[in-house]
């Protein structure tokens, strides 16, 4: 460690960090208990409870919300849990990055207060249970790698397979978290780093090996397996559909009489599901029940046919969806796509009663006065992140700059692929990106320089 960053370890209260961490914990609940449900929050607590098990929700999410429903009836212990290791992980990053009491403050206010995640931290989402347990994660991670101790590595494994578990598409923001942890674990202080790198790539494959396998497993255990890519091969069927004027869905994903110009007037290029309910004639569920053999391959092929002869309409209809993905949001989409101020039911799930509160009121006037701002779109968040990525390459020989990257390297793995697998143009979505952006801006800002030793 050098002279600035023992100067503010010695000047930093070890538990500062934790009183911060304390105290947005109990802001959050306060504003938002019992968190908010959105229907697919509805019917993964529903499968929770005993209801039918699929796998669109993340099966461990189901059953870990199952443990929580049955210690305290409801979205609240879950809610508490999701939030505990978002703040749990922030503190671990501040006390690993030694930074000033100022800058601890300064820090932790901007995680606290910046708009995206403070909206997306009150709600029972995988998607926020995702950047929660990653935040952890990384805390635990920058805790190993400056501290030199191979003890946080038993927080961060926990950490990095529950988050590898509670979205489809987890796996690429794992990876650099995965090599981190495999360069950590791989540590000997005789070895130099190339003859290290055959260990650490090893290590990194098994993990992600292991990751997938044991969500295989869990997945076998539901009762009934869906397939996810059909409701996508759908809307990108319906949106080339409307761009040749030809009906290019397959009869069975069609009610009698549906063309193209009922399907265009309730065709929405933000998100597949008003198509699902607005049109006259009716539209199948992509997801149950379930299809037949041949009905899969024949969807699978139009899908495929689709795309390859108008590639000029399927690549209108995804960059529309980016744009509204990354993108600030219009004054007339509805607030559904950044936030739930609701808890919606689902069959013979108890009612669950709102917050009703002051605090929680004042901030929702807030956020609805956000709605079609940058505030509460993602590429800013991105933005901040990618200028971070400069100064951390710059900086790619301090322990910060390096944990800048990594973070960063997870965002933009977990982001890119949405462009072509994002169903709607829901904040949720980029999460990840935009808290792992934060965090990579902390690291550069706020951090003294130590050398890496590791």
């Amino acid at each position: 460690m050098n002279d600035a960053a023992a100067s503010a370890a010695r000047a930093t209260p070890r538990w500062l960090p934790w009183l911060l961490a304390l105290v947005g914990w109990a802001f959050d609940v306060a504003a938002y208990w019992p968190g908010q449900m959105s229907f697919d929050s509805a019917y993964a607590w529903w499968q929770a409870r005993g209801g039918e098990t699929t796998d669109i929700a993340p099966p461990v999410f189901v059953q870990v919300w199952r443990f929580c429903d049955a210690l305290v009836a409801g979205p609240g212990l879950l809610f508490a849990l999701h939030l505990a290791l978002f703040w749990v992980g922030l503190a671990l990053l501040a006390r690993a990055l030694r930074t000033g009491v100022l800058a601890t403050l300064a820090a932790m206010l901007l995680l606290a207060l910046a708009p995206a995640p403070l909206v997306l931290r009150g709600h029972v989402w995988t998607d926020v249970g995702l950047f929660c347990a990653l935040t952890c994660a990384t805390g635990a991670l920058a805790c190993a790698q400056v501290e030199c101790r191979k003890r946080w590595l038993l927080l961060a494994l926990p950490m990095l397979v529950y988050a590898s578990a509670l979205r489809h598409n987890a796996l690429p923001a794992i990876v650099p978290l995965a090599a981190w942890f495999a360069w950590i674990m791989s540590y000997d202080a005789l070895a130099s780093a190339p003859a290290r790198a055959p260990r650490v790539a090893w290590t990194t494959l098994a993990l992600l090996v292991a990751f997938v396998a044991a969500n295989q497993a869990v997945s076998a255990t539901v009762q009934r397996r869906v397939l996810i890519w059909p409701s996508l091969a759908q809307w990108d069927l319906a949106a080339v559909s409307i761009a040749t004027g030809r009906m290019l869905l397959p009869d069975f994903m069609i009610g009698p009489g549906l063309d193209v110009a009922d399907l265009a007037q309730a065709f929405r290029g933000w998100s597949n599901t008003p198509m699902l309910a607005n049109t006259r004639h009716g539209m199948r569920d992509p997801f149950m029940p379930a299809f037949a053999p041949e009905q899969l391959s024949a969807l699978r092929h139009a899908w495929l046919e689709a795309i390859v002869s108008e590639p000029g309409a399927w690549l209108a209809h995804r960059w529309r969806l980016t744009r509204a993905l990354f993108g600030t949001h219009e004054p007339d989409w509805p607030h559904e796509l950044i936030y739930v101020d609701d808890e919606v039911g689902y069959r013979d799930n108890p009612p669950v009663a709102c917050n009703r509160g002051a605090l929680h009121a004042a901030l929702m006037r807030v956020v609805a006065a956000l709605v079609a701002t940058p505030a509460l779109a993602a590429w800013p968040y991105l933005m901040l992140g990618l200028a971070a990525g400069f100064v951390a390459w710059r900086r790619r020989a301090t322990d910060a700059g390096r944990i800048a990257g990594l973070l960063l390297a997870s965002a933009w793995l977990y982001a890119l692929p949405l462009i072509v697998l994002a169903p709607s143009a829901e904040l949720r979505y980029l999460g990840w990106p935009c808290v792992a952006s934060l965090l990579a801006c902390i690291c550069v800002a706020f951090a003294p320089r130590p050398a890496v030793r590791w």
